[in-house]
């Protein structure tokens, strides 16, 4: 998900590839349909937040305020009248003037959270390693350079900058070429053994994988691990040529359907493209990021006049011949951004791929914290999986979930993430009377204004700050709405097993949009009948 913008498009994959109808050319993202953006992402939210009181280790109780009975009274109606009605919904809102439960529907029920689950990887890294960290990504040697030549093997370490980029690259080799390299004696290689473990979430499904949404999480970490493909005087090609690219597409004939597909080998960059027309494109993830690192900054040294004897190659966690850190010779680095900018980006836009980082970043500096309850597990467990047990630690501990929900990955592209809509909106009150609220706040995309919100809630703009979530599925969305008399509200809301054709986004917007609107006649004139789905798995 880097930014979830696919919006059911896994149902269409067959044989890991897809068909592509170019009336919806958008679907290329990772988990979610990105809207149309009205403007460049906000730096600020639309409204402030006044830090809440609330004690999170005592029990929050349902409001029998007259409107928030209404309220519940009309969110029951809207689902229940909905072609949705048959699904699983699950709603919490709660005050933060007060810590009143506004709404309670199967609030403690567990469901895939889809990519709000990208909240609180964000609160739990600003929470553990503040909002002003940076990763480093550095050049290293078993040598010196003496008279312009570095004899041996050129190591670029990755450490899980999720910003690394061209520019960064070339800032790179532009220190080397400062410290006088003219000849390099080995091979240039990418390192990503900085992480154990594995590059995919646990629970992804594979026909993902070829996707830029499902790109591999790689210590070393390159133009977000993809790339694209597009058609160009006729015939598919890559931005890089680390992809390959075979078949082509065949012109489109009267009355056609112009549609095209894409595969990816799950192990290799060997891209096939068929279909006909001329208009296609797409975001392909890379397999194998660090060879791809290590080949462009070979390149980018030849351009310069320097000359290497070896190769590009790569290495990882499991590789024999790995460069001892600890002991070899730091010839240049780089910083990445903050991770308040990096979160930024990643609510915004839902970028997975940073959500993917940012949980191993956890379980390497923390997992040690965070133990397994196999002591066989906890002695070969990957930074991955000690980086959920580090999120699911920290939310018991924090008062925010209990013991029984799943984490298994960053992003929320897992099938095997389970957590209560309760758990978000505590995680959401956690955040807003902590000291980074107003980088957690800033990071949230603002309705009908920008990031993965740019086009939805327009009747309601400025007022909700919120994350997407969106795989097959599964729809959801958590944040704070600012509703009558200037309350706010923390909120999440839940929808599994939405399996028709249309997505249930409009019908959580509908919600969304009554937790700003609570004085509208349909909430105060709503049915007087008791609701059988409020509060009854709360207490």
């Amino acid at each position: 998900m880097r930014g979830e913008k696919i919006n059911k498009t896994h149902e269409f994959f067959l044989a890991a590839f897809l068909i592509f109808v170019l009336i919806f050319s958008a679907c290329f993202s990772s988990g979610e349909n990105k809207p149309p953006e009205v403007s460049q992402d906000s730096n600020q939210a639309a409204f402030e937040i006044p830090p809440p009181s609330i004690n999170l280790a005592k029990p929050l109780e349902i409001s029998d305020k007259e409107k928030d009975v209404a309220l519940r009274r009309k969110i029951d109606e809207i689902i229940e009248r909905s072609e949705f009605a048959n699904a699983r919904w699950g709603v919490f809102v709660v005050s933060l003037k007060d810590g009143r439960i506004s709404v309670a529907r199967d609030a403690r029920k567990l469901f895939n959270p889809a990519s709000i689950e990208k909240t609180l990887t964000s609160i739990v890294a600003l929470d553990k390693l503040g909002a002003d960290f940076r990763w480093q990504t550095k050049v290293f040697s078993n040598k010196q350079i003496e008279e312009g030549i570095l004899d041996g093997d050129l190591v670029i370490y990755g450490q899980g900058a999720p910003d690394f980029d061209a520019e960064a690259l070339e800032n790179l080799a532009n220190q080397l070429q400062a410290r006088g390299l003219k000849h390099i004696k080995g091979n240039v290689v990418g390192d990503n053994s900085f992480f154990k473990g594995e590059v995919i979430g646990d629970g992804w499904t594979w026909n993902d994988l070829q996707w830029h949404y499902g790109a591999e999480a790689s210590a070393l970490t390159f133009r977000e691990n993809q790339a694209g493909v597009y058609m160009q005087d006729g015939k598919p090609t890559a931005s890089t040529d680390y992809l390959q690219i075979q078949g082509e597409l065949q012109p489109k004939q009267n009355g056609e359907t112009e549609a095209f597909g894409i595969r990816r080998g799950l192990a290799d960059n060997q891209i096939y493209v068929w279909g006909n027309g001329d208009k296609g494109a797409g975001r392909i993830a890379v397999h194998n990021p660090a060879l791809w690192t290590a080949k462009n900054l070979k390149e980018s040294l030849e351009k310069k006049g320097i000359t290497i004897d070896g190769e590009a190659k790569s290495v990882d966690w499991k590789s024999e011949n790995k460069l001892d850190v600890g002991n070899a010779v730091q010839l240049a680095s780089i910083d990445s951004k903050t991770l308040a900018e990096i979160v930024n980006r990643m609510n915004k836009q839902s970028v997975n791929i940073y959500a993917e980082l940012i949980l191993r970043t956890l379980g390497k500096r923390f997992g040690d914290t965070a133990p397994d309850e196999s002591r066989q597990i906890q002695a070969i467990r990957g930074d991955d999986s000690a980086g959920a047990s580090v999120i699911k630690k920290w939310l018991t501990e924090k008062n925010v979930a209990a013991g029984e929900i799943q984490t298994h990955d960053g992003s929320g592209l897992s099938r095997l993430n389970f957590v209560t809509p309760e758990a978000f909106g505590r995680a959401l009150v956690f955040a807003a009377q902590s000291n980074f609220a107003d980088v957690f706040k800033d990071s949230l995309p603002v309705a009908a204004t920008d990031g993965t919100l740019g086009g939805r809630l327009g009747r309601v703009k400025g007022k909700i700050l919120a994350k997407t979530g969106s795989i097959t599925y599964v729809n959801s969305l958590a944040g704070y709405a600012q509703g009558t008399d200037d309350e706010i509200f923390a909120f999440a809301i839940i929808s599994n097993n939405i399996t028709r054709k249309s997505d249930s986004s409009r019908i959580i917007d509908a919600i969304a949009t009554s937790l700003v609107d609570t004085q509208s006649p349909n909430i105060q004139n709503s049915n007087k009948r008791n609701s059988n789905k409020n509060d009854k798995n709360y207490k």
